[in-house]
């Protein structure tokens, strides 16, 4: 049997004897026995149902044992593949990474969107033998941070989920607590009471509530814009997001206490931007990182804007500070973390 299969505009499968090959524009770039064309069906048909993309994948023809059913499933595979943005769990490892990266090499937009991502998925949380292979066949060296994606990604809906969640979360609070039941002063961060009666949980819940809607307003408007940007250009994972948040914004508050207590003042504050100013901090190294100086320039006026006008004895600008700084140093220190976690794989691999 001698067929021959247009995929897409790069990828052409071929029957010829007793294999069946890859071409990319025309160029034989893979070619296999029908016997292991049979594993990795029979892999591909595992993790499909593992992960539960089957779907309108076409059924029951992994069992038709001829080589002409061989050549059919792996055409439906690859198409299948290829439909769900090339992801690298459908197609053995072996096998999709090579091919996603010709495709980059040879001019396919969609490949050149994911291929770094699927890589960075792999290699964060992804199976030791998987990261073994990618180690070894020097897949790392595309996600160098130094070298990872020089361009500011607009952020879009389904990227930003958790930036619209904690939004959501903000005004379900202070809606619930303070507009309906009027309940929300035992979150405030409450100098005498975090001191007096040991309420340190008010140092934490404080930057999940405002006191009136216009700070809600403001908070909400500034994370959209600046959480937004920094969730789509984040590298790490979404977990590091919210490490971001939360120690920007809990750190902000305690050193306000500090400063406060020296002062012997009495203080009631609450809002998030101490949290959204950590994430501008945040946003600002990886600006750095992709040398987008212009930005740079813009991101630092708007902050020196924001801090210069909410220097007021009423607002708590010190947090705002102190928050930004956090940002900064947590963020890089999850750089750090993640870059020694990479180094300690690749040379856990040399013991294999």
């Amino acid at each position: 049997m001698n067929s021959k299969i247009i995929i897409n505009d790069y990828i052409t499968v071929s029957s010829e004897q007793n294999k069946i090959s890859i071409y990319i524009q025309e160029e034989r770039f893979q070619e296999f026995e029908y016997s292991f064309i049979n594993k990795i069906l029979k892999k591909s048909k595992s993790q499909l149902e593992k992960t539960n993309l089957q779907g309108n994948y076409v059924e029951n023809k992994f069992d038709k044992d001829s080589n002409n059913a061989y050549f059919n499933n792996f055409v439906n595979i690859l198409k299948f593949w290829i439909r769900n943005n090339y992801d690298t769990e459908i197609l053995p490892y072996a096998i999709s990474f090579p091919l996603l990266r010709k495709l980059v090499e040879v001019g396919d937009s969609s490949a050149k969107k994911v291929f770094i991502d699927e890589i960075l998925k792999n290699l964060w949380d992804g199976d030791p033998l998987v990261v073994k292979y990618l180690f070894n066949e020097n897949y790392d060296d595309y996600v160098v941070l130094d070298n990872y994606r020089r361009q500011i990604h607009t952020p879009k809906i389904k990227e930003i989920k958790l930036t619209i969640f904690i939004c959501v979360i903000n005004i379900l609070i202070y809606i619930l607590l303070i507009e309906i039941y009027h309940i929300g002063d035992f979150l405030f961060f409450d100098l005498q009471k975090i001191l007096n009666n040991f309420e340190v949980w008010r140092i934490f819940t404080a930057i999940f509530i405002h006191l009136e809607r216009f700070s809600l307003f403001i908070n909400t408007l500034f994370l959209c814009c600046v959480g937004s940007y920094f969730e789509a250009n984040n590298i790490l994972s979404k977990p590091v997001y919210l490490i971001v948040y939360i120690i920007s914004g809990v750190m902000g508050n305690i050193v306000y206490m500090l400063i406060s207590f020296q002062l012997h003042a009495s203080i009631l504050s609450a809002g998030a931007s101490g949290a959204i100013f950590g994430l501008v901090g945040a946003f600002i190294i990886i600006l750095l990182i992709k040398r987008k100086h212009n930005w740079l320039i813009i991101y630092i006026a708007i902050f020196i804007f924001f801090y210069v006008y909410t220097i007021d004895p009423r607002i708590n600008y010190i947090s705002h500070l102190f928050g930004f700084i956090t940002g900064m140093i947590s963020y890089l220190f999850c750089l750090f973390i993640y870059q020694r976690r990479i180094a300690s794989n690749r040379n856990n691999m040399s013991y294999f």
